[in-house]
């Protein structure tokens, strides 16, 4: 059923994609210099597809991304499970898991640019401290799910924290931890191009920024093509899997709980 549904929506949602188009190239050609032609930002796609510098470009942003992901993603583990596991970190940490939630990005970026200077460090920090709450929040609700029951039996039982561990908490943490992990994922490459942007001598954001200062809007748009680009894999590879194995997921257990009444 949800693929019948999938399909008959799909025209729609091309459509959509042909009206924004179809806008667009009417905006360029009734307001010069407001909007580059269509035509003309495919031919700056093609040229930096046809040279190296999308490739280094695209290499040293990802890098930059992932090791920040893959930093933050651990910290975020780690100190939501410490959260979790004892009530006193858990309030130590909250007020700056809320200072990160709200805090300007621009703000945070400015003053990493202060204390690493410009560079991969400081694009790595700025990444890896923007994934650190969405996993910290996702590690500490899971645990939180967790049956009380279950944690008393294990207490009857007299179960080492390390087999409490392994065998209840991680478990039923998995799932909350593949939805942050996700998330953090489709995010992380957009912080990254940020900070480029704002602080850096390569990567994407460099290149974007480049472009205001030789005034080839082309080129701008040509790079943004290649962020939806990237982004849109990472919602193919990571979120849309996630997303379909919690759909399964949440769909089995409420016909086991039908069942099971």
């Amino acid at each position: 059923m949800n693929a019948s549904i999938g399909s008959r929506i799909k025209p729609f949602y091309l459509l959509g994609v042909a009206c924004i188009l179809l806008a667009w190239e009417l905006v360029a050609v009734r307001m010069t210099g407001a909007l580059p032609r269509l035509r003309a930002v495919g031919e700056s796609l093609l040229l930096l597809a046809a040279t190296s510098e999308l490739g280094q470009q695209l290499a040293i942003s990802l890098h930059r991304s992932l090791t920040g992901l893959t930093i933050g993603a651990a910290l975020g583990f780690f100190t939501g499970a410490a959260a979790g596991f004892c009530k006193p970190v858990y309030y130590l940490l909250k007020p700056l898991i809320g200072i990160l939630f709200s805090s300007p990005a621009v703000v945070v970026v400015m003053l990493a640019m202060v204390w690493f200077g410009v560079g991969s460090s400081m694009a790595i920090f700025i990444t890896a401290l923007f994934t650190v709450p969405i996993m910290y929040v996702s590690v500490v609700e899971g645990m939180e799910l967790i049956d009380a029951d279950l944690l008393e039996m294990a207490a009857v039982y007299r179960l080492s924290r390390w087999t409490l561990w392994w065998s209840i908490y991680l478990p039923a943490l998995a799932t909350a931890i593949l939805t942050g992990f996700a998330f953090a994922a489709g995010t992380a490459f957009r912080k990254t191009v940020m900070a480029e942007l704002l602080g850096s001598n390569d990567g994407i954001g460099f290149a974007m920024a480049m472009t205001r200062f030789n005034l080839d809007a082309a080129r701008l748009f040509a790079w943004v093509a290649v962020c939806l680009v990237v982004a849109g894999v990472l919602e193919f590879v990571l979120v849309s899997p996630v997303a379909r194995y919690l759909q399964r997921w949440r769909t089995v257990s409420s016909d086991a709980g039908v069942v099971h009444e």
